[in-house]
């Protein structure tokens, strides 16, 4: 994303144009006001008043709509009119007696406009992730040797290096789905606030996409027989091992379901077919013995073995 700001250096042009004549002064004039063997000046300004100094002497404001008369003795005065901005008109003015000298003074301005030696515009993303570290550049597009002083602010964020540089970099951690609002304050020693910027620039934080949640392994029933012969219960006790040995770190739960027949609680008991299956097991087919849980079920008609195979992770079956 960039941002462009352009400042314009303005500079007021003072012009003084100005009018002066002399006449004879009627008899009805100012005979009455004027003292004897004077001449009069009149200082007229448009479109303010000014001062008005008399061979160095302030002699008091120029007029606008009427002008001000000034009474001098014959001979050459110096007439000086101070316009806005210390602007300076000055004329020597001849005084004859009883002759009105009139001075009007116009002022003109003129406004003059041109690009100030330095114009940035400010680069920076749209939008990042959250954890990403963002650069905000500024770019400076004018050509003038001028000290630059760079102020930079963020609304968010922590900066981690460039300050008082033309860029920063931010860290943007934590700040998911929040903006970073970059502003530089650019200015110098030679312009001041006549060219000074202040640039801003947004950059969207993007918060990270949500990890999917891994699948909780689950135990899985390998058999699930009764009790009958321990030929027959070995056959089956095999073919699970031959599973769980191929998964490393897994469990064999094997839940015993003590019988309430005749057989079961004769030749069949749960602790006839604990030492059954913990002893072929272990010691005929040398499985791992922490790898191999039997656990005594509730109670059934006939004495039952259920075979459960427990991935790492997985909670043990329900019994």
């Amino acid at each position: 994303m960039r941002v462009n700001r352009y400042n314009i250096l303005a500079v007021v042009a003072l012009l003084l144009t100005f009018g002066i004549s002399a006449v004879m002064a009627e008899p009805t004039d100012d005979h009455h006001h004027r003292p004897k063997n004077t001449g009069t000046l009149t200082v007229r300004t448009t479109p303010n008043s000014y001062p008005v100094k008399i061979d160095g002497q302030f002699a008091g404001m120029s007029g606008v709509g009427d002008a001000t008369e000034f009474y001098l003795s014959p001979g050459v005065h110096t007439v000086e009119v101070t316009g806005p901005n210390g602007a300076i008109f000055t004329r020597e003015v001849d005084i004859r007696r009883d002759h009105k000298h009139c001075i009007c003074l116009k002022v003109i301005e003129n406004t003059i406009t041109r690009n100030c030696p330095y114009r940035f515009h400010l680069d920076g993303p749209g939008e990042i992730e959250e954890g990403d570290l963002v650069t905000f550049a500024a770019v400076n597009e004018g050509s003038a040797p001028i000290p630059i002083r760079y102020a930079w602010r963020v609304s968010a964020g922590r900066v981690t290096s460039g300050l008082g540089t033309p860029s920063i970099t931010v860290d943007s951690t934590g700040l998911g789905d929040r903006t970073i609002n970059a502003t530089l304050d650019v200015n110098d020693d030679v312009y001041d606030n006549k060219c000074k910027q202040e640039i801003s620039v947004p950059t969207h934080v993007r918060p990270p996409a949500p990890q999917p949640t891994p699948a909780v392994p689950m135990p899985f029933r390998c058999d699930e027989f009764p009790a009958k012969t321990h030929d027959e219960a070995k056959a089956r006790f095999d073919n699970c091992i031959i599973q769980v040995q191929n998964m490393p770190d897994a469990q064999m739960y094997i839940i015993i379901n003590p019988g309430t027949d005749k057989l079961s609680t004769t030749r069949n008991t749960y602790e006839q077919l604990e030492k059954l299956a913990r002893d072929y097991i272990v010691n005929k087919l040398h499985f791992d013995p922490r790898r191999l849980v039997i656990v005594k079920g509730p109670p059934t008609q006939t004495s039952t073995f259920v075979m459960w195979i427990v991935p790492p992770g997985a909670n043990p079956p329900p019994i």
